[in-house]
């Protein structure tokens, strides 16, 4: 292995992180590698200041000793977590790695050096609870805690970064097994598996979910040490107990760990290189459109084609699967733990329970699926522009799109709870209209912010909204996700059980919703004529 080669490689995919938009704007000084180390100084000062305030009420090193143990899990899961988000969002041009095969480049200086490129980019994460963590240990004179501390975060994040490399070449795995078939349910098959392998992965890395699923094996007072996502932490542990050859030895299983990881994730890359380019096959039938269901639902035949493209993006687009696994990921992080739990989980006892985050995946979904609908059609959106589709039209084919996937999903979320809860009616009946209004307005407002702040953009990371957009968006739909719950949630607190406070309450939810949604209407249309007709 050349470092020289590895130090080069880290450089250029630290470039592409930062450099992933390829637009130019008055804040290009802060797309430099440099300013990730700046960024690293001044989110440790700023923990560092507040660790300190927050130390001269604390009496006694607890909080210090837990903030340490906990860091570890925490850096590996948000680098898990961002990762899952962001790096496999690249499109299957970006995502193989064809280019390399032609240069002086060994499979491990590969990955040791995308492994090290995702830590330094999310080193801010570390930063702040380094600098966090000090500031509170130093009342208490921890400071080789501290850096044992340091030390075991950086293994937890370089563990968490391979983890991404084994994924990485598992996903060439699937598409290159799968492109080799043809048909629909192939596709569709590709996209399930892809949105399951990432699901699995992020479980996988859930210490709760290991340590549960262990503890069924042996002892609950051993089962920590079976599983090597801990170990950074036992670590820890061991040194803050004064337990040296404890913590030693789980030190040297953590570095362990992850030479085995890498290690595997190198044998992964140099078996499943490349993914087998896409075979195209064209029909020799004879063309003959039909008006089909979406005709009978009384949509023209250009919205009926924006639609089903849509619908064939979904399935056919490899940083698609992405956006749909994040809901997927959200939903079994808040779930799966409370299944696991000590307590146990009863499906007649706490099936409502599960309402909460079932509700919030499918509000995530019905927005994250609408702000990018604009975005992902790329520099082929010029194929609309140039189409007799009018403004409405295309508006009525993005949000016909999302709501026709999002809307029976959230029905059958609905229907799954009320069978296996067997809540009251009036409880169904508002749990019904709530997540049906979330997902309209969800929708609509994903829309809007997707048709404002498009990004057309085909580069190594496809964000298919600016950043602005986005922020603009998260914003505007918790604000209305609160709006529209309030009044339920006022209804249940006060707890009138009268059924005309009840009406007038689901009267008001979904008139909050028809307004929403129709003023959301009425701006997409707006800045759809300014897009698809520009000056």
């Amino acid at each position: 292995m050349n470092l020289k080669t590895v130090y080069r490689l880290v450089k250029v995919f630290t470039f592409s992180q930062v450099r992933a938009s390829g637009k130019s704007s008055m804040f290009d000084f802060l797309r430099k590698t440099s300013v990730i180390l700046l960024i690293d100084i001044i989110a440790f000062i700023i923990a560092l200041v507040f660790g300190r305030a927050l130390s001269i009420v604390l009496t006694d090193p607890t909080l210090a000793i837990r903030v340490m143990i906990n860091l570890p899990m925490f850096l590996l899961f948000m680098l898990m977590l961002a990762g899952l988000m962001l790096e496999m969002s690249y499109s299957t041009g970006f995502m193989s790695t064809d280019m390399v095969n032609y240069l002086p480049i060994s499979a491990s200086e590969y990955v040791l050096a995308s492994s090290l490129s995702l830590v330094y980019a999310y080193s801010p994460f570390l930063a702040l609870g380094l600098g966090g963590a000090l500031g509170i240990i130093l009342k208490f004179g921890l400071f080789g805690a501290w850096i044992m501390t340091a030390a075991m975060s950086l293994f937890a994040m370089f563990i968490g970064a391979l983890g991404l490399e084994v994924l990485k070449a598992y996903t060439n795995r699937v598409s290159s097994i799968l492109y080799k078939r043809s048909g629909k349910t192939v596709l569709f098959l590709r996209m399930i598996v892809l949105i399951s392998s990432f699901v699995a992965m992020q479980l996988l890395f859930n210490p709760q979910v290991m340590f549960f699923i262990l503890e069924k094996v042996t002892g609950a007072a051993t089962v920590a040490s079976y599983i090597p996502l801990l170990w950074p932490s036992l670590a820890i542990t061991g040194f803050t107990g004064a337990d040296l050859m404890l913590a030693s030895l789980y030190a040297f299983l953590t570095i362990v760990f992850s030479g085995v990881l890498f290690l595997v994730s190198v044998r992964l890359r140099q078996v499943y290189w490349v993914p087998v380019p896409v075979s195209v096959k064209l029909s020799t039938g004879t063309y003959a459109p039909k008006p089909g269901i979406l005709g009978r639902l009384g949509l023209n035949p250009a919205e009926s084609a924006v639609i089903r493209k849509d619908f064939k993006s979904l399935t056919r687009r490899r940083e698609m699967a992405n956006y749909l696994a994040v809901p997927a990921v959200m939903i079994a992080t808040m779930v799966i733990p409370s299944l696991f739990s000590r307590n146990g989980f009863s499906l007649s006892r706490d099936a409502m329970f599960l309402a909460f985050p079932l509700a919030f995946g499918a509000m995530f979904f019905a927005y994250m699926n609408s702000s990018v609908s604009i975005g992902q059609e790329g520099p082929a959106f010029w194929n609309i522009q140039s189409s007799p589709l009018s403004p409405g039209g295309f508006v009525r084919a993005k949000i016909s799109a999302n709501l026709f996937i999002s809307l029976p999903l959230a029905l059958v979320f609905w229907t799954g709870i009320v069978f296996l809860g067997h809540p009251a009616s009036r409880t169904a009946i508002a749990f019904l209209v709530v997540l049906v209004a979330l997902v309209l307005t969800e929708s609509f407002i994903g829309l809007t912010v997707g048709i404002m702040f498009p990004d057309f953009t085909e580069t190594v990371r496809n964000r298919f909204i600016s950043i602005s957009g986005a922020l603009l968006g998260m914003f505007l739909g918790t604000l209305a996700a609160g709006v529209l719950i309030a009044p339920f949630g006022i209804y249940f607190l006060i707890k009138t059980g009268n059924v005309l406070h009840f009406m007038l309450v689901s009267v008001v939810t979904l008139a909050l919703t028809a307004l929403i949604s129709t003023v959301s209407y009425r701006l997409c249309i707006s800045k759809a004529g300014e897009l698809l007709k520009p000056e």
